[in-house]
């Protein structure tokens, strides 16, 4: 017998998370490029970023053309390298007027690297980056060191420091229950 899904946030149905999504408009254009091989994990975090900000645009690809310019400004790319302005440190000098869009790459470090190589117009966007998130709580899934955040916890971090209007609550909270979720069902099968 085969599991019935959601068809809106295409979860088995015994993991849908419907009920908890607070959706909520996103402050500015976003995409996110997603390595292939992320799209098939099944904790990464962007169906839950589609579920709370619908109007986020997903590419799942390892090339993709340069973007048309944002309505305004440029677009940036969410990535930490040693050129990049620090959302937290350097809040009060960021050129909020120049930040049109973010470009958030998704996948592992490795596969993120791998990104920036395939695109080279990647490395040309300006960068932000950030120092003060607050610890990650996607203990399901960790980065080097342990330390690394999720992209939906990374992603809710900036928007908010770039928008004070934005709530991350929402985001934070559906997160906690995914992570709930995977470890209800670790416990049952152990």
């Amino acid at each position: 017998m085969s599991r019935l899904y959601c068809h809106l946030c295409s979860l088995p149905q015994s993991a849908c998370l419907c009920a908890h999504v607070s959706p909520q408009p996103c402050p500015l254009p976003v995409l996110i490029l997603q390595h292939p091989l992320e799209a098939r994990h099944a904790k990464s975090t962007v169906p839950l970023l589609r579920l709370a900000l619908p109007d986020i645009r997903l590419e799942v690809t390892e090339h993709l053309d340069p973007l048309p310019p944002p309505a305004k400004g440029r677009w940036w790319l969410l990535y930490p390298d040693a050129q990049a302005l620090d959302v937290d440190a350097e809040a009060a000098t960021l050129p909020m007027a120049d930040i049109g869009g973010l470009v958030v790459l998704d996948g592992t470090w490795r596969k993120t690297r791998r990104l920036l190589h395939l695109n080279p117009w990647l490395r040309e966007l300006p960068t932000l980056s950030f120092s003060e998130a607050p610890a990650g709580e996607y203990a399901i899934r960790k980065g080097p060191g342990g330390q690394a955040l999720s992209t939906l916890e990374s992603l809710a971090h900036v928007l908010n420091r770039l928008d004070a209007d934005f709530a991350p609550a929402p985001l934070h909270r559906l997160l906690k229950i995914r992570v709930a979720q995977f470890q209800s069902h670790q416990t049952d099968a152990g």
